[in-house]
């Protein structure tokens, strides 16, 4: 069973049992964002002095980061907590704290990592805590927000505001050898890549997000097209794997190229300088995952998980982002305006950029989607 199917299972249930809960998530109701940020801090000091979390390693890669950050923390908020940043896999804790809430109990973290395609899940499923005066303690939190130069909502995007906060992207792209293959040999598009021409040449991923987000360019009445394109591209594939593990084979010359996320081809070169890689993006569509972070409804730590879910955005915790971590959205490291650089001309695209594609997010996530889904799952995989 998918996360989709999970929670399309349970949301009736999991509002069933919201309406017998009361609020517990940091709620605060004050005018003045000074006041608020005084309160949740205050509140933060009543909680366990161990907080159990999950996020993803592209922001803070080391045990090393994540003591520094945790310590930078505690000085920003006069705490003293040990943020516990617990090994697993995303989808693995959040269909747990949907599980929990779903019997009417607590999840077993304080706050938990997702992505914009699943966040939709948990604010309609009401699987996520909306930290109330948001915008007024991200100001607080984030002194590039108090100065405007960082807007609140490039940190908490519309569709999600205030409940969910964006620290980095994953860019979906396609990596290549170079001593095999020239740019201008390569297609231009992922109709392009259906051209039987590249059968064998390349490799896929098995993960299916950016396929679906394809779908968006022939949504609602040429289904058909985007399946036969998938169709083709899912039988022409040399191989469907994980990028880490095939990007080693494809720098040897396996393969000539791959789609992946353009960062694991920045980060293999920085580990590996002088490999003949390079990426590039499609002009038809280049998936902009965001990597969020959000506070459970009936956390076990509302207050200390949503200060840290909103420090995460703060330019010293920022800092520490490797060249796997890219922010198109607010960052200023080098990676970052590279990315932005490579992006011109292209068409980025985000499940929550505007009234458009959150429409699609909605339809491609409900019941009706799920059929859609399912082939293009089918598609891609037939060679795994």
């Amino acid at each position: 069973m998918t996360l989709h199917d999970f929670a399309h299972r349970s949301t009736v249930m999991a509002l069933a049992v919201a309406m017998l809960t009361l609020p517990t998530g940091p709620a605060l109701a004050q005018s003045s964002g000074t006041d608020a940020f005084k309160a949740l801090v205050e509140q933060a000091k009543k909680e366990p002095a161990r907080i159990d979390g999950s996020m993803t390693r592209v922001l803070l890669s080391t045990a090393a980061l994540i003591q520094k950050a945790n310590q930078l923390f505690n000085k920003q908020f006069g705490l003293n907590k040990t943020i516990n940043i617990v090994e697993g896999t995303d989808n693995t804790f959040t269909s747990q704290m949907m599980a929990a809430l779903d019997l009417g109990g607590q999840p077993k973290l304080a706050f938990y990592t997702t992505n914009g395609g699943n966040m939709p899940l948990f604010v309609r499923g009401n699987y996520a805590a909306k930290i109330s005066n948001w915008e007024a303690l991200l100001a607080e939190i984030n002194p590039r927000v108090k100065a405007g130069v960082v807007k609140p909502g490039d940190v908490s995007r519309s569709g999600y505001a205030g409940y969910a906060f964006a620290h980095s992207n994953r860019l979906k792209g396609v990596g290549y050898n170079k001593t095999l293959v020239s740019l201008k040999d390569l297609p231009k598009s992922y109709a392009e890549m259906a051209d039987l021409k590249y059968k064998g040449q390349y490799a896929i991923e098995p993960w299916t997000s950016h396929w679906e987000a394809l779908g968006f360019n022939y949504h609602p009445n040429r289904h058909d097209e985007v399946l036969g394109i998938l169709d083709s591209i899912g039988k022409n594939t040399y191989v469907v794997a994980r990028s880490h593990q095939l990007i080693p084979r494809m720098a040897q010359g396996e393969v000539r190229f791959m789609t992946l996320n353009a960062e694991v081809v920045t980060d293999f070169l920085a580990k590996n300088p002088g490999a003949p890689l390079d990426f590039y993006f499609m002009n038809d569509l280049t998936l902009v995952e965001t990597t969020l972070m959000f506070v459970p409804r009936n956390s076990p730590a509302p207050a200390t998980a949503a200060l840290w879910v909103m420090f995460l955005s703060h330019p010293e915790i920022q800092a520490m982002r490797g060249p796997d971590a890219p922010n198109i959205m607010y960052g200023e490291l080098p990676g970052d305006k590279y990315m932005q650089e490579r992006l011109k001309g292209k068409n980025p695209w985000d499940w929550k950029m505007n009234a458009e594609t959150t429409a699609y997010s909605e339809w491609i996530n409900s019941k009706q989607g799920k059929g859609f889904r399912a082939k293009i799952r089918k598609a891609i995989r037939q060679r795994r």
